[in-house]
């Protein structure tokens, strides 16, 4: 008889927490408790194969300012779980795992609990000079620590989270690495790009960091070359009008993964991945962008002093230029459109590291993890 699962998210599951969901449904008995804070950019869950608790409860991205809803969430995704008994809860976020860690301690069963960490926030890893930010970032670390004691397995994207962080207090044989890598069953109708007349550039992806997104516009005029952005802008408009604005500009706005990613990725020449690498947690963490370019062989530009940086230089498939100025990007951009040795040079190393993008490897490997857990499943 196979266990029941439950899925603990904060939000309404992205495009990786649907990827879990198909695998531990395909195996267990799965259900998804999650939180819809009322946020547009969210995705309203279906349950095809498992059941939903979406549990309605408007909240602010900020965790100060979210405590009172998380309460309330809190309570009632505890009475989920006092119902569903589950054999495994597998969370992602410290709100999160603190749910899991109580109903573990209140639980007459014995409950395994995964822990996966998708990006380290800024307030658990970044230096604090603010006072009252360096105390709620002691408080953060503290009680990572605490409930950390009562998981079972710990997940993580990027292998520097263990390294700059998790390594402390998380013994190795508890943690797994498994990459963001794509569900390429969204690619089945991908066709790379042959003609690369008119050269695009193309950002795909939540638009977050504004000025490394300006420095994109502005070295794509400099440039006279296409540019496109596709997804959700947090914070306002500011880039969507900034691109509507340049005649060579594209603005596709929110998109289904699923659906349209790889019609995105057909229309791209290069893939833009610069974050505002002066913060710690952009530093240490593996995007999805790169699993996505090396499997459509698109080079991809990154930002400088990053672990991305690193391995895109390992892997030979882009080029890291400076996070704070357009000037670099410039240059980048002008040769990958003109000298088609260099473009190709990058597109052919993509194909080395498929196998890096194998989602089903990734997913054997949990397989495996759960079935030393003494996890019940319908695995053959």
């Amino acid at each position: 008889m196979s266990s029941t699962a439950v899925i603990l998210i904060g939000f309404l599951p992205n495009p990786r927490i649907k990827k879990r969901i198909e695998f531990e449904k395909s195996n267990m008995n799965l259900h998804l408790i999650c939180w819809d804070r009322g946020s547009e950019m969210q995705m309203v869950p279906s349950g095809n194969g498992y059941e939903v608790h979406r549990i309605e409860i408007a909240a602010r991205n900020n965790p100060l300012k979210r405590m009172v809803p998380y309460r309330k969430f809190s309570k009632k995704a505890m009475e989920i779980l006092m119902q569903v008994a589950p054999d495994l809860i597998h969370v992602q976020g410290l709100d999160m795992l603190k749910i899991a860690c109580n109903y573990k301690q209140h639980s007459k069963k014995t409950v395994r609990i995964i822990y996966e960490i998708a990006d380290l926030h800024r307030l658990i890893i970044d230096k604090q000079r603010n006072m009252a930010k360096l105390m709620v970032q002691k408080y953060f670390q503290y009680a990572d620590r605490r409930c950390c004691e009562n998981i079972d397995l710990l997940i993580v994207t990027s292998q520097k989270y263990v390294e700059r962080y998790f390594g402390a207090f998380v013994p190795a044989e508890k943690i797994m690495y498994f990459p963001n890598v794509p569900d390429l069953n969204a690619f089945r109708e991908y066709h790379k790009k042959r003609n690369r007349e008119p050269f695009r550039v193309g950002f795909i992806g939540d638009i977050r960091y504004p000025q490394q997104m300006k420095n994109l516009i502005t070295a794509a005029k400099r440039c006279d070359m296409e540019v496109l952005f596709a997804g959700f802008e947090q914070g306002g408009n500011e880039i969507e009008n900034l691109c509507k604005e340049y005649s060579k500009g594209e603005w596709f706005g929110k998109f289904d993964f699923k659906k349209q990613g790889a019609m995105l990725y057909e229309k791209c020449d290069v893939i833009y991945s610069v974050y505002d690498a002066d913060m710690e947690n952009v530093r240490v963490a593996l995007p999805n962008k790169l699993y996505e370019a090396v499997y459509c062989e698109v080079p991809i530009i990154v930002a400088k002093n990053t672990y991305l940086a690193d391995i895109v230089e390992e892997w030979d498939v882009g080029v890291a230029v400076d996070h704070r100025s357009p000037d670099e990007l410039i240059k980048v951009l002008h040769r990958l459109s003109n000298d088609l040795e260099y473009y190709k040079h990058f597109a052919i190393n993509c194909l080395k590291y498929k196998d890096e993008v194998d989602l089903k490897k990734y997913n054997e490997q949990l397989k495996r993890r759960l079935m030393k857990l003494n996890i019940e499943t319908d695995f053959i």
